[in-house]
């Protein structure tokens, strides 16, 4: 072992038993990366030595998942996936958690954790605990100089500036104070948090049509319970509301018409808002079965979702006979499906909304300094979420490419942006300076809350998949899939924006670049990923 990392070793000791008490993982093990590079060796666990392996190579398959995926795993069950089987079966395990301890880019160790007290499962929710474990390894590392990491004094204590004076459009800009500067970014940062002005203004009472449809994606299964002809999942509120109806075949206007009629006045009983404004029905099966009519709707059961600051949520199914008390239970277990379905619905709207209230306020506290800049920003986030879904990437990787998108120059104006960013032949020294950006946008990303996940895809954004990119000249694959997208997204608003510092390209021509730098600057396939994207939908 590393004499550094040995001296240090107590301390690892102690970080790692917070995977008993905050994940209850009755055994773990923290491997770290020694020599020769990229081999991940042992360095401090609980319980039984033998069950861990001694080194792990990088062509092991957990350490494969960890560096393509870059983020936490579990696996519940030996047959759950194969890959990892043998893995469970020859150490005695059952369930495992994996996460990554990630520094400046790389994968410099993980933490595996087995087996939960009580025999239960891994769940998402310790996926979050392991991440924050992982920060404190981090900030050991930071103390001891390991890993790449160091303590860098970007910010300087904050102080009174002088009042600036005004610039006019056409006059050069003054010098700026970078440390005073980035201090108060921080600082107006930090009191727009604690004022409450980053958190939405307005709790939500109901759901709009899109998430609505979201939600009701359950219906069809509540079909397959005994009697069952329709459901619905209905949001109501003061102004109206939607509803998203399945049925088992055609529903006929009357018989619509006593099904809404009925659960207005259950609705009615319980002094609840009644008004829709749009009702969506489909038919999963087809509409070749016999017409739903009144007669057929002998029975309805209406139940509200107790979904998380929601209002006015009602699931109900309509029965072509009595429903057994079986059919109740299960019906019951569909209305916690949908409940969960609902809180995910809103979180997620409620997550894009405050990453976008963030990255605004770094993006450009007073909105209009720089107007090309926060245009360059603004296109970028756009072609970032575009692709990202042109890729079938999730949702979750989706926000982090839109959000890194919009925040991944701002540390441009901390580095006398306004003198620079036109020049068409900068200095070496100049060069050098501008070569720093994705570094002080790290850093300022890093201290916001969009955290370490964002602050990570900008800091390697212009790295290059043959190793010569900044800051930290990595290759290929260890570069993060999002800075990899983000660089071809970036360079090809650069290359074709007419408010950019060099003449705008067309954009079949900066295509032509950008895949003639597939395998050098830019990912081959994703540079031709791109190139199909905008040819086949160039708007």
């Amino acid at each position: 072992m590393d004499p550094q990392i040995a001296s240090i070793e107590p301390k690892l000791k102690e970080i790692l038993y917070r995977c008993l008490e905050e994940i209850k993982a009755t055994k773990a093990a923290l491997y770290l990366m020694g020599e020769p590079e990229n081999l991940y060796m042992l360095v401090t666990q609980y319980g039984p030595r033998t069950l861990w392996r001694r080194e792990i190579p990088p062509k092991d398959d957990v350490i494969e998942r960890l560096v393509v995926k870059r983020s936490p795993f579990f696996v519940n069950s030996l047959t759950e996936d194969p890959r990892f089987s043998e893995l469970l079966f020859n150490s005695d395990s059952t369930r495992m958690l994996v996460t990554p301890i990630y520094s400046r880019g790389k994968l410099v160790g993980l933490i595996d954790m087995r087996d939960k007290a009580g025999k239960v499962q891994f769940t998402s929710s310790d996926l979050q605990q392991a991440h924050k474990i992982t920060e404190q390894f981090l900030e050991v590392f930071t103390e001891n100089g390991l890993y790449g990491q160091r303590k860098v004094a970007l910010v300087q204590p904050p102080q009174t500036p002088a009042a600036r004076p005004a610039v006019a459009d056409n006059q050069a800009a003054p010098a700026i104070d970078t440390p005073a500067s980035t201090a108060l970014l921080i600082e107006k940062s930090k009191r727009a948090v604690s004022s409450g002005l980053l958190r939405s203004r307005s709790g939500t009472e109901t759901l709009n049509e899109a998430q609505v449809a979201a939600a009701g994606l359950i219906l069809p299964s509540i079909l397959s319970l005994p009697g069952v002809v329709m459901a619905a999942f209905s949001s109501f509120g003061k102004l109206g509301g939607y509803q998203a109806v399945v049925a088992t075949a055609r529903v006929t206007e009357e018989a619509l018409e006593q099904f809404q009629a009925k659960l207005r006045a259950w609705l009615q009983k319980r002094e609840e808002p009644e008004r829709l404004t749009r009702t969506m029905i489909t038919y999963p099966h087809g509409t070749a079965g016999t017409p739903i009519e009144p007669h057929r709707l002998i029975s309805m059961l209406s139940a509200p979702v107790q979904a998380r600051s929601l209002k006015g949520l009602v699931l109900t199914a309509a029965f072509e006979m009595p429903p057994s008390p079986h059919t109740k239970n299960e019906l019951t277990t569909f209305l916690r499906q949908i409940q969960q379905m609902a809180d995910y619905s809103i979180a997620h709207e409620r997550l894009q909304s405050l990453n976008q209230r963030i990255a605004e306020r770094l993006l450009e506290p007073d909105f209009q300094n720089f107007p090309a800049l926060v245009a360059h920003s603004r296109r970028v986030a756009d072609l970032a979420e575009r692709f990202g879904n042109h890729l079938g990437l999730d949702s979750a990787e989706i926000e982090t490419l839109r959000v890194a998108g919009l925040v991944h120059d701002v540390g441009m104006r901390l580095l006398d942006y306004r003198n620079l960013y036109r020049k068409t032949t900068p200095t070496a020294e100049e060069l050098k300076i501008l070569r720093e950006h994705p570094v002080v946008s790290a850093a300022i990303v890093a201290q916001s809350p969009l955290g370490s996940d964002v602050a990570n895809v900008v800091l390697l954004h212009h790295e290059r998949v043959d190793g010569t990119g900044y800051p930290n000249g990595l290759r290929g694959e260890a570069i993060p899939l999002a800075s990899r997208i983000l660089h071809i997204c970036e360079a090809y608003d650069a290359m074709t924006a007419t408010d950019s510092y060099q003449a705008a390209l067309p954009p079949a021509s900066a295509l032509a670049k950008i895949k003639r730098a597939g395998g050098t600057q830019f990912d081959e396939t994703l540079a031709a990923k791109f190139s199909e994207m905008l040819v086949s939908s160039p708007a």
